[in-house]
Protein backbone atom coordinates (compact mmCIF):
# COMPACT_ATOMS: atom_id res chain seq x y z
CA UNK A 1 0.00 0.00 0.00
CA UNK A 2 1.31 3.45 -1.34
CA UNK A 3 1.71 6.71 1.14
CA UNK A 4 -0.11 9.38 1.11
CA UNK A 5 2.22 11.47 2.93
CA UNK A 6 5.42 12.82 1.04
CA UNK A 7 8.48 14.34 3.56
CA UNK A 8 8.81 17.39 3.86
CA UNK A 9 11.49 19.73 5.21
CA UNK A 10 11.01 20.90 8.72
CA UNK A 11 11.64 24.18 8.59
CA UNK A 12 9.56 26.71 6.33
CA UNK A 13 11.38 28.87 3.57
CA UNK A 14 9.46 31.88 3.34
CA UNK A 15 5.70 33.06 4.31
CA UNK A 16 4.57 35.03 0.85
CA UNK A 17 1.85 37.72 1.95
CA UNK A 18 0.40 39.89 -1.14
CA UNK A 19 0.20 43.35 -0.50
CA UNK A 20 -1.02 46.68 -2.93
CA UNK A 21 1.59 48.47 -1.68
CA UNK A 22 5.39 46.63 -1.01
CA UNK A 23 6.94 50.32 -0.13
CA UNK A 24 4.07 51.12 2.65
CA UNK A 25 3.98 47.85 4.17
CA UNK A 26 8.01 47.81 4.58
CA UNK A 27 7.60 51.45 6.13
CA UNK A 28 4.76 49.51 8.66
CA UNK A 29 6.55 46.46 9.21
CA UNK A 30 9.96 48.23 9.87
CA UNK A 31 8.30 50.56 12.13
CA UNK A 32 6.80 48.06 14.27
CA UNK A 33 9.39 45.35 14.32
CA UNK A 34 12.54 46.66 13.64
CA UNK A 35 12.92 45.11 10.03
CA UNK A 36 16.31 47.04 8.51
CA UNK A 37 17.44 44.69 5.83
CA UNK A 38 15.54 44.06 2.88
CA UNK A 39 16.02 42.68 -0.56
CA UNK A 40 14.00 43.42 -3.56
CA UNK A 41 13.84 41.10 -6.47
CA UNK A 42 11.84 42.17 -9.58
CA UNK A 43 10.46 38.59 -10.42
CA UNK A 44 8.56 38.08 -14.46
CA UNK A 45 7.61 35.49 -15.96
CA UNK A 46 7.68 34.97 -19.28
CA UNK A 47 5.38 32.64 -21.10
CA UNK A 48 8.02 30.16 -22.23
CA UNK A 49 8.65 29.89 -18.05
CA UNK A 50 5.16 30.00 -16.78
CA UNK A 51 3.86 26.13 -16.05
CA UNK A 52 0.46 27.44 -14.88
CA UNK A 53 -1.34 30.91 -15.65
CA UNK A 54 -0.32 33.91 -17.76
CA UNK A 55 3.38 35.71 -17.98
CA UNK A 56 3.36 37.93 -15.09
CA UNK A 57 5.73 40.59 -12.98
CA UNK A 58 6.12 40.84 -9.41
CA UNK A 59 7.66 43.26 -6.86
CA UNK A 60 9.38 40.91 -4.17
CA UNK A 61 10.94 42.22 -1.25
CA UNK A 62 12.48 39.92 1.27
CA UNK A 63 13.43 40.41 4.92
CA UNK A 64 15.36 37.42 7.07
CA UNK A 65 13.46 36.69 10.74
CA UNK A 66 15.63 33.88 12.14
CA UNK A 67 15.55 31.18 9.63
CA UNK A 68 12.50 31.99 7.79
CA UNK A 69 11.85 34.80 5.34
CA UNK A 70 9.31 36.77 4.95
CA UNK A 71 8.43 37.52 1.53
CA UNK A 72 6.56 41.07 0.07
CA UNK A 73 4.11 40.18 -3.12
CA UNK A 74 2.96 43.23 -5.04
CA UNK A 75 1.29 42.23 -8.89
CA UNK A 76 2.99 44.56 -10.76
CA UNK A 77 2.27 43.46 -14.85
CA UNK A 78 -0.24 40.90 -16.01
CA UNK A 79 -2.90 38.64 -14.43
CA UNK A 80 -1.11 36.73 -11.99
CA UNK A 81 -2.16 34.24 -9.46
CA UNK A 82 -1.44 36.93 -6.91
CA UNK A 83 -3.53 39.74 -8.68
CA UNK A 84 -6.46 37.19 -8.60
CA UNK A 85 -5.82 36.71 -4.77
CA UNK A 86 -5.78 40.76 -4.09
CA UNK A 87 -9.14 40.72 -5.85
CA UNK A 88 -10.76 37.83 -4.16
CA UNK A 89 -9.28 38.19 -0.71
CA UNK A 90 -7.78 40.78 -0.37
CA UNK A 91 -3.67 41.84 1.13
CA UNK A 92 -2.64 39.16 3.39
CA UNK A 93 -0.48 35.98 4.08
CA UNK A 94 -0.56 33.69 0.92
CA UNK A 95 1.57 30.99 0.98
CA UNK A 96 4.33 28.73 3.06
CA UNK A 97 6.63 27.82 0.95
CA UNK A 98 9.23 25.08 0.99
CA UNK A 99 12.71 24.31 -0.61
CA UNK A 100 12.61 20.70 -1.48
CA UNK A 101 14.97 17.71 -3.04
CA UNK A 102 11.88 15.77 -4.37
CA UNK A 103 9.80 18.04 -6.15
CA UNK A 104 8.63 15.85 -8.43
CA UNK A 105 7.39 13.10 -6.48
CA UNK A 106 6.01 15.96 -4.31
CA UNK A 107 3.68 17.59 -7.48
CA UNK A 108 3.11 14.38 -8.37
CA UNK A 109 1.53 13.15 -4.86
CA UNK A 110 -0.94 16.61 -4.37
CA UNK A 111 -2.03 16.03 -8.10
CA UNK A 112 -2.98 12.48 -6.81
CA UNK A 113 -4.67 13.66 -4.04
CA UNK A 114 -6.82 16.23 -6.16
CA UNK A 115 -5.01 19.59 -5.08
CA UNK A 116 -5.09 21.92 -7.59
CA UNK A 117 -1.70 23.48 -8.72
CA UNK A 118 -2.81 27.62 -9.03
CA UNK A 119 0.77 28.72 -9.98
CA UNK A 120 3.52 27.55 -11.28
CA UNK A 121 7.15 28.19 -13.25
CA UNK A 122 10.57 28.08 -13.29
CA UNK A 123 12.31 31.31 -12.52
CA UNK A 124 16.65 31.55 -13.10
CA UNK A 125 16.78 27.76 -13.07
CA UNK A 126 14.25 27.31 -9.79
CA UNK A 127 11.27 25.38 -10.52
CA UNK A 128 8.28 26.20 -8.27
CA UNK A 129 4.63 25.92 -7.76
CA UNK A 130 1.70 26.50 -5.78
CA UNK A 131 -0.77 24.24 -4.77
CA UNK A 132 -4.24 24.83 -2.81
CA UNK A 133 -4.98 22.82 -0.40
CA UNK A 134 -8.06 21.31 1.42
CA UNK A 135 -9.00 21.11 3.94
CA UNK A 136 -7.71 24.29 5.60
CA UNK A 137 -7.43 26.62 2.42
CA UNK A 138 -3.99 26.48 2.55
CA UNK A 139 -1.88 27.24 -0.24
CA UNK A 140 1.92 25.33 -0.49
CA UNK A 141 4.49 26.38 -2.65
CA UNK A 142 7.20 24.00 -3.31
CA UNK A 143 10.50 24.87 -5.08
CA UNK A 144 13.90 23.10 -6.25
CA UNK A 145 16.87 24.87 -7.02
CA UNK A 146 19.35 23.47 -10.02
Amino acid sequence: MQSNTVALPSEIDHIGIVVKDVDKTIKFLSSIMGIESWKTRDFIQSKDEVLVGEPFRLKIIDAKLGATTLELIQPVEGRAYHSQVLESKGEGLDHIAFAISNYDEMVSKLQEQGHPMVAGGEWHGIRWCYFGTKPGDIVVEFFKKP
